[in-house]
């Protein structure tokens, strides 16, 4: 062999070395990379748990209250149709005596006992 080419297959040898090398460190350094990534991945995920929890509790909140003023309403709505039919009956009694007083002041107290077709004034 010529001198030269035992100094190429030192260098051969020598490339061959730092190619292990930086093969090795390259492995390392994407171990290191995939770990990073698994962390930053698992973070992200208990992110996205804990604002996903706390926006359920918001929803969860705001239903509750939205489910109260819906039932407060409602109570209210029964209770003015309560009143307000309680009024009317009311009003009704006070008419009908009403009625019934004018009737019998003008002589109608009698009517009832006349024998009227019923089909006829109909």
């Amino acid at each position: 062999m010529a001198p030269g080419s035992v100094a190429q297959l030192r260098l051969d040898e020598a490339q061959e070395a730092e190619c292990q090398a930086l093969r090795q460190q390259l492995q390392q350094e994407m171990e290191l990379l995939n770990a990073y990534q698994s962390k930053i991945k698992m973070q992200t995920e208990a992110q996205h748990e804990r604002e996903q929890h706390k926006h359920e509790q918001k929803v969860s909140l705001r239903r509750a209250h939205l489910e109260q003023k819906i039932e407060e309403e409602l109570v209210s709505l029964q209770k003015e149709r309560t009143d307000r039919i309680k009024h009317l009956l009311e009003r009704q009694e006070r008419e009908t005596d009403s009625f019934d007083m004018e009737s019998m002041r003008l002589g109608f107290c009698n009517l009832g006992a006349l024998d009227f077709p019923k089909d006829e004034y109909r």
